[in-house]
């Protein structure tokens, strides 16, 4: 027989629903305000300064962008588990955001912790060598490479970045041993692949796409599943026997874990709306963004697979804690 819920914990349950509903319907009566965790200029702040615009517009309040710098992205992030789960404050976060995590025996936040509304955008990355490299492809490439095991090397932003992680997944991949050289940014690890002291390097397409254009670097293979619209030419990875080879600057937007279902769905239509209109897309084509607005359910899905991706790269290579 089922059991029967006192009389008053039901007119409770009610009396709270009934309390919660307007609440959630007068949402937002206050500015949102978008932690973006990395300082000001770099792509996801403007992209968060994008954005803010057209979702202000309409959402009917202000959104304000704050840059809370430090620990490769860390204090930020956990700001935001920390904050009220209101749907005031949300995350700007880019790819690396599930990496911290597994790096800290100790983290400061955990995946958990958030709810994904939307993948936003993606720079693509591209696999790119100087002239000097004798290979016009990823095919050719591998077999230089293996017939200079140790000798070669490939640039990274840093330690446990994105493309840190690509260039350890080619030598797993492809069975390479390419010594990784960790830079503080792509602008010095570009400066050191146009003279030639790294052999190759995942880029970043637009701090590459110059280069490439005056023929000071060679584009091997296009990162992505499918070509680019600023090299058409350019086969990708997949194309070339390389499928399983991840590289990309992701950015998304996410809150705290218990901020109410209905908020999150208003806040990840808004963001899907701001990117749609042609302005803001023609703007990001001119960032190198590609547009991606996904559902909530499909970036967790991708969070998921750079988990597994990323943990299992970790244990295959050793690569040391972060702390």
């Amino acid at each position: 027989m089922p059991t029967r819920l006192p009389r008053r914990m039901l007119l409770g349950a009610a009396a709270a629903a009934a309390l919660a509903a307007p609440a959630l319907a007068a949402w937002p009566e206050r500015s949102l305000r978008f932690v973006v965790p990395f300082g000001a200029g770099g792509p996801l702040d403007a992209l968060a300064r994008l954005m803010a615009l057209p979702m202000s517009e309409d959402l009917g309040q202000s959104v304000v962008v704050d840059n809370k710098t430090g620990a490769g992205g860390a204090i930020g992030c956990a700001e935001v588990a920390r904050s009220a789960p209101d749907g005031y404050t949300a995350l700007m976060a880019g790819v690396n955001m599930p990496v911290i995590p597994l790096m800290q025996r100790n983290p400061p936040y955990r995946m958990e912790e958030f709810a994904p509304l939307s993948r936003l955008a993606v720079i693509p990355h591209v696999f790119v060598v100087p002239p000097t490299v004798p290979a016009t492809n990823m095919r050719e490439f591998v077999a230089y490479a293996k017939a200079n095991p140790g000798r070669l090397s490939f640039a990274s932003f840093g330690v446990s970045t994105s493309n840190h992680f690509a260039g350890e997944l080619l030598n797993i991949q492809a069975g390479l041993d390419l010594t990784h050289v960790p830079y503080r940014g792509g602008a010095a690890a570009i400066a050191d692949l146009l003279a030639g002291r790294v052999t190759c390097m995942f880029s970043t397409l637009p701090d590459a796409l110059a280069f490439i254009r005056e023929g000071r670097l060679k584009a091997l293979g296009a990162v992505l599943p499918e070509r680019l619209r600023w090299l058409p030419d350019l086969p990708t990875l997949a194309e070339q026997g390389l499928p399983d080879v991840v590289s990309e600057s992701a950015f998304g937007l996410l809150v705290p874990v218990a901020t109410p279902a209905e908020i999150q769905q208003r806040l990840g239509d808004a963001a899907r709306r701001a990117l749609q209109g042609a302005p803001m897309r023609d703007r990001l084509e001119q960032l190198g963004m590609i547009p991606i607005g996904s559902s909530g359910s499909e970036f967790a899905a991708l969070i998921q697979r750079d988990i597994r991706l990323f943990s299992d790269i970790i244990r295959r290579t050793g690569m040391t804690s972060l702390d």
